[in-house]
């Protein structure tokens, strides 16, 4: 069964769309619940469950006498930054406070927590061993595009449960491909998608907020990422790990509900590069440790004003037509842009460097203390070229 209802306020819509999403919900059940969240500082509307979203779905369960806890894994960072645990986790998502209002609600960090391996035809995954421990598992999404797998909704946000290891595994051997399996493997008991603001153009974290009004949900993740889908204005069938997920469970794809067609709001799709100013990322399908080891650059120049060479570095990529950064998997055939700088980051992007000749930064996961000065070396042989071939 899905359910949509038009959005009034959180509590008053969540509760309206979970009287008929759990009717008969046992007092005393062990319910899981999973945000969707990124550690983002300032992150967009549309990124991440909102507290006030939580807070409505806990006082929902608390009414019902329901024994919740709440958990999401450790965010996959460059294995050389401090560790974020989820305590440090509630307070960037600012619910920390919530906790006061539900005192008996359990806290999970997930990588702390016992791992079993899940089947998925011939896919073996690791995932926490506390989902066969609950009565009910209750997975929160957002209405979101996505660069590398089209829409970020109720699977791809299953990546939260996973450890660090699972979470490289599946940017590196195809994220889609895994991601069907990953569904398939831990599907929810029931999905729930916030979607008064969504997201269209680069998602899931650089796009433009789109304003829904609605909030949906239900008992099959197939169904509810299908009618995202088709909310956003995209077909089911152009989203592969849907398309995958339903070939592992023997089905067609799911349409639209024909009275859901009104709320269809066509979404702006994700490109391909994000844009600063005269630095093009090519993300690719890559994972958010090479996001932010590249990022770092920026950070590193900033925290070192006093290094004149990488301030004369940096300064030089003014006179320079465009600086491009290709992380994640790329077609070999696809060349880089001619007459531009290029550099690559991860070992995703080590094959398409290599049939190119583009320096590469490797590592997977990258360290983000090793790409720091590893492109900044690079910036400033670069500019020495330039400057060399501006005087002769």
């Amino acid at each position: 069964m899905i359910a949509l209802e038009p959005f009034s306020t959180p509590r008053e819509t969540l509760h309206r769309l979970l009287d008929r999403l759990l009717p008969d919900l046992s007092a005393g059940a062990n319910v899981l619940v999973k945000p969707e969240w990124c550690a983002r500082a300032r992150p967009r509307p549309a990124e991440n469950t909102s507290p006030a979203f939580i807070e409505a779905l806990l006082s929902w369960l608390d009414a019902r006498g329901a024994r919740v806890a709440l958990a999401h894994s450790s965010l996959l960072t460059p294995p050389d930054v401090p560790y974020m645990s989820f305590t440090d986790l509630l307070k960037l998502e600012g619910v920390d406070y919530l906790m006061e209002d539900f005192p008996h609600v359990r806290l999970i960090d997930l990588e702390t927590e016992p791992m079993r391996l899940r089947r998925s035809g011939e896919v073996e995954l690791l995932a926490p061993a506390t989902l066969d421990e609950v009565d009910l598992f209750i997975h929160c999404a957002r209405l979101k595009t996505h660069m590398a797998t089209t829409i970020a909704v109720g699977t791809k946000g299953l990546m939260g449960l996973l450890p660090d290891s699972e979470n490289l595994r599946m940017h590196r051997d195809g994220l889609d491909r895994l991601l069907a399996h990953l569904g398939d493997a831990v599907a929810p008991s029931l999905t729930l998608v916030e979607a008064d603001v969504g997201m269209e153009g680069n998602g899931p974290h650089h796009g433009q907020d789109v304003a829904c009004g609605i909030y949906f949900g239900g008992d099959d993740l197939l169904a509810v990422d299908s009618a995202a889908a088709g909310l956003m204005g995209f077909e089911p069938a152009d989203v592969a790990h849907l398309v995958g997920l339903a070939a592992l469970q023997g089905r067609d794809l799911p349409g639209l509900p024909e009275e859901w067609k009104r709320w269809v709001r066509p979404f702006a799709p994700a490109g391909d590069h994000l844009q600063h100013k005269k630095v093009t990322v090519w993300p690719g399908d890559s994972c958010a440790t090479c996001h932010l080891a590249a990022a770092s650059v920026e950070d590193h120049v900033r925290s070192n004003p006093h290094h004149l060479g990488d301030l004369a570095a940096v300064a030089s990529m003014l006179y320079m037509r465009g600086f491009h950064i290709f992380m994640g998997h790329h077609d070999p055939e696809r060349p880089p842009p001619e007459g531009q700088a290029s550099v690559a980051v991860g070992a995703c992007a080590a094959e398409w460097a290599q049939a190119h000749g583009v320096p590469l930064v490797p590592g997977c996961p990258v360290r983000y203390h090793q790409v720091q000065p590893t492109l900044m070396q690079l910036i400033r042989d670069m500019s020495r070229g330039r400057l060399e071939a501006g005087s002769s």
